[in-house]
């Protein structure tokens, strides 16, 4: 889950965060300067997400998992988990401090709703599941809630980037295509094509140096910076002999707009302009705030244990009563 939410947060920007957290301190200390004064989360809304890790891990692969080495196969790969998720906690920390420079709150609304998911969570809770947490109605609560906060803080600071694209900006284009190595049959080949009834494929097949005859070229991609012509045809089109380096090519547009293609590559592009604006906004604020949690306090977890532990609806129950904010995904 961790590996997930930080593919969201840092690739296609808008991502929801788990955190992990033991008892609380009244200082961080980083580098032996006291820099940031910060409330970790208790041991209960800590476990939560322990156990929601562990979960994800376990339900998918079975408790063997945490008897396989990781990296270099000195480290066991819970301790691995664990490392990872201590440094993620430290970015929702920062998050946190953030969220409280910015002013930015909960609204009435969805705090109703994380009642909601706070009560439906705690219903999904087994007997097993609370034994190995340990964790109190309250500790659901303020769980969710610092989920929900974080991902407040990141639509934030990604709010200023452009919503507006054209379609021609994210145009997807479908394409048959032959390569050459030699000028006088691409030539020939152009003619022979452009012939009435003339099957392109069946060139494509038998005269192309490559057995592929078939592209998707998007607006911005490395073949659409190559053959920028090929945004100018329609269906059914020949392109002219174009040259790259030393190889010949002819085109036939067989789609000038794919339209679920190109609406998926709107949002990408989308999606990274969102992710730039948070990137620069989220720099000021992390080396203000550059946090290092006490790493005595994550000696303690072991992920093998709770055998029986098997709960893992956090992020369902979530997205059940709080949708998705403005972030592009």
């Amino acid at each position: 889950m961790i590996c997930k939410f930080i593919k969201k947060l840092f690739i296609i920007l808008t991502i929801v965060f788990y955190t992990i957290s033991l008892f609380s301190c009244k200082g961080i200390e980083f580098e032996n300067q006291k820099i940031a004064i910060a409330e970790e989360l208790p041991k209960g809304e800590s476990m939560i997400f322990v156990a929601e890790e562990k979960n994800k891990y376990e339900n998918k692969f079975g408790n063997a998992i945490w008897n396989l080495k990781s990296g270099d196969g000195n480290v066991n790969f819970k301790d691995y988990v664990v490392s990872t998720t201590k440094k993620f906690v430290e970015k929702i920390m920062t998050f946190k401090l953030i969220a409280a420079e910015m002013n930015i709150v909960i609204n009435s609304s969805d705090e109703e709703k994380l009642i909601l998911a706070r009560d439906e969570y705690e219903n999904a809770l087994s007997f097993d599941d609370l034994e190995f947490i340990g964790c109190t109605l309250d500790d659901i609560y303020y769980a969710y809630r610092d989920f929900h906060l974080s991902r407040l803080t990141i639509d934030n600071l990604s709010k200023n980037a452009s919503t507006e694209l054209s379609i021609s900006e994210a145009k997807v284009i479908k394409v048959q295509y032959i390569i050459f190595d030699d000028y006088e049959l691409a030539k020939k080949t152009a003619e022979e094509v452009k012939a009435r009834g003339a099957n392109f494929a069946y060139f494509a097949k038998t005269r192309s140096t490559e057995t592929d005859i078939e592209m998707i070229i998007k607006r911005g991609d490395e073949n659409s910076t190559k053959f920028p012509e090929l945004f100018y045809l329609s269906d059914g089109q020949f392109s002219n002999v174009l040259q790259y380096r030393n190889k010949y090519y002819l085109f036939k547009c067989i789609e000038d707009y794919e339209v679920d293609e190109t609406e998926d590559r709107r949002l990408e592009i989308l999606t990274a302009m969102k992710n730039e604006e948070f990137r620069l906004n989220f720099e000021k604020y992390d080396t203000k705030y550059h946090i290092k949690s006490n790493s005595n306090d994550w000696r303690g977890i072991d992920l093998s244990e709770g055998n029986f532990c098997k709960i893992d609806k956090f992020e369902e129950i979530y997205y059940k009563y709080l949708q998705l904010l403005s972030i592009y995904y």
